[in-house]
């Protein structure tokens, strides 16, 4: 009797350790499935930032950058990091100086092993500003960029008007080049047939200067031209995003809607749910709206003098346009034409986060001042 006891005991110990295996082994299980990765988000910058701040490049000086970048004081210098997430010890002068401090920061890059390049993305910058939105500082700003910075990702059709000489290694990139198509599959109910962005210069919002940084820069005068043979010649409908007191509402009806600055997500959506993107603008060094709109298969009515951004659009992207005067010809074109063309598969093939990371990997990499820092890597993105 004794003996079967035991036996039984011994059973009920070899089930109990069993439960507790089994038990252990599910919630080890649950905490593996449940468990976020530890990947960058595309759509969260500051979880992206986290993810490359654990992933620092080998060089002494990169914690100083992105403290700089923490501390919101980064401009007019870009962080840039290759295609693992590194942030690497180069970054790009995107802008002129603002102040002193800025100036020296560029002494201070350089005496501590950072590489500076500069890049073309700041109205007219490295020339220096002549249209009424240029402030004293940057009118007055004699600082030699082109002479100082050999290399630069440039978007100008003709650089040697901005200043660059046979001193300089040029590559037409643009900031606007490192976007991957919208992998959104639901198709939206398209409520517009353009968007046009114009914020407000006004703060109080009470008058619609046509003299301010934004009217200059988005070409609100060109605009407010063409309005009336889109809007009532044509009869089409558009979404104005930001200008309001402009008495356009009054004179067009329902055929425009104005809404004030949105939030980036909304204003994407926006922009989805239009036909055509309108982009009058000249001062403007390659907008990134336009590469917003493409790779969402939204085509793109441009004015053919903007400074950049002309590289974007051909027959499968839109139409180029100069003023009020062909506009009717051009807007016809881009009309007839909507059914049949395909701008996100055209970007696809030509641009993306990837190609456009290799390319100036690449660039970067044929100078010897460079390639020991890039000799490991693939891409170069911006941050």
């Amino acid at each position: 009797m004794p003996q079967k006891t035991s036996i039984g005991y011994l059973k009920i110990i070899y089930i109990a350790i069993f439960v507790i295996l089994l038990f252990s082994f599910f919630v080890w299980f649950l905490i593996k499935k449940t468990k976020t990765p530890n990947l960058p988000s595309s759509s969260d910058k500051n979880e992206k930032f986290e993810s490359i701040v654990t992933n620092i490049f080998d060089h002494p000086y990169i914690p100083t950058l992105l403290k700089h970048k923490e501390d919101n004081t980064m401009f007019p210098y870009r962080l840039l990091y290759d295609e693992n997430h590194k942030v690497i010890p180069i970054v790009a002068l995107s802008a002129f100086f603002r102040n002193d401090f800025d100036r020296q920061r560029f002494d201070d890059y350089t005496k501590n092993g950072i590489k500076i390049i500069g890049i073309t993305s700041y109205k007219t910058f490295p020339k220096p500003i002549s249209d009424s939105t240029g402030d004293q500082e940057t009118m007055k700003d004699t600082f030699p960029y082109t002479e100082k910075i050999k290399n630069w990702l440039c978007c100008f059709r003709d650089p040697v008007d901005y200043g660059f000489t046979r001193y300089n290694n040029l590559i037409e990139i643009s900031e606007s080049d490192f976007y991957d198509v919208d992998k959104t599959t639901d198709l939206p109910v398209k409520k517009y047939d353009f968007i046009y962005s114009c914020l407000r210069d006004d703060e109080q919002n009470l008058t619609c200067p046509m003299d301010g940084w934004n009217a200059i820069n988005r070409n609100l005068k060109l605009a407010m031209a063409c309005f009336p043979i889109m809007l009532q010649e044509f009869n089409l409908k558009i979404l104005i995003m930001g200008r309001s007191n402009c008495g356009l509402e009054e004179k067009y009806g329902d055929r425009v809607e104005i809404l004030d600055m949105l939030p980036y997500n909304e204003f994407q959506e926006k922009i989805r749910e239009s036909r055509f993107l309108f982009v009058p603008n000249i001062f403007d060094a390659s907008p990134r709206v336009v590469s917003e709109a493409l790779i969402k298969d939204v085509p793109v009515l441009m004015n053919k003098t903007i400074i950049c951004g002309t590289k974007y659009i051909n027959y499968q992207t839109g139409e180029l346009f100069t003023d009020e005067n062909d506009l009717r010809y051009h807007l016809r074109r881009l009309l007839n034409k909507y059914n049949s063309i395909s701008p996100k598969s055209w970007w696809k093939n030509n641009y993306g986060l990837s190609k456009s990371g290799i390319k100036f990997r690449d660039f970067l990499y044929n100078d010897p001042e460079f390639s020991s820092i890039l000799q490991n890597l693939k891409e170069v993105h911006f941050f």
